[in-house]
């Protein structure tokens, strides 16, 4: 069934930084926790997707370091994210979904101001955009419920496209179809999931098919 409404993951889909941040969080958990930055590098990566706040109550839960962490590392992403805009073909694939009458959103993690910002500066003209409130709105099923009601369009006519396992599981979670883009995961790590998964290596050979 064509999907009547794209849901685009920020980090990774559309803007090449999740190795940049792989790196500081890596940093900062070995710095902090005293890991080895390849384990830390790892266990980053297993938990990409989610606030890092909610990364670090994963590896550490219940860890008082946890808070002071998370800040520096948001603080340091808040400069770094002035420099990040979404990859022209990311740019030129939501601008024709969007002449094709097919509703376009990014769905992230990040605070939802420095989404804003890079979306703005990217040129790219999704109908929404959605961000973390530093609460309780977050990708997933706060912002495919917001969707749905903003649109009135169901969640089974969503297609999400995310560039990690936790993308995917969070797409299967809410009853939305999923297409793996190939970043950092391998096309095994998605087909492994058991899960009916299409792969993609570029992001424009998502116009392949919807």
């Amino acid at each position: 069934m064509k999907p009547r409404l794209v849901l685009f993951d920020l980090d990774g889909t559309l803007v090449d930084s999740m190795g940049i941040y792989a790196e500081k969080a890596s940093e900062l958990i070995g710095e902090h926790y005293g890991i080895f930055k390849e384990e830390a590098k790892e266990l980053y990566l297993k938990t990409s997707g989610l606030p890092f706040i909610k990364q670090l109550e994963i590896m550490f839960p219940g860890d008082s370091r946890n808070k002071h962490v998370a800040e520096a590392f948001e603080s340091w992403k808040g400069h770094i994210l002035e420099d990040l805009e979404i990859h022209p073909e990311g740019v030129e694939v939501i601008d024709q979904l969007n002449r094709m009458g097919i509703v376009t959103a990014i769905s992230s993690n990040n605070l939802k101001e420095y989404v804003e910002d890079i979306v703005k500066r990217s040129g790219a003209q999704p109908r929404y955009i959605l961000g973390w409130d530093g609460r309780d709105f977050t990708k997933g099923r706060p912002h495919v419920e917001h969707l749905e009601r903003e649109t009135g369009i169901q969640r089974r006519s969503f297609l999400m496209v995310g560039d990690s396992p936790n993308d995917m599981k969070i797409a299967m979670d809410c009853g939305v179809n999923f297409v793996a883009l190939l970043r950092e995961f391998t096309e095994e790590v998605f087909l492994s999931s058991g899960k009916n998964v299409r792969v993609i290596k570029k992001i424009r050979e998502l116009l392949d098919f919807v």
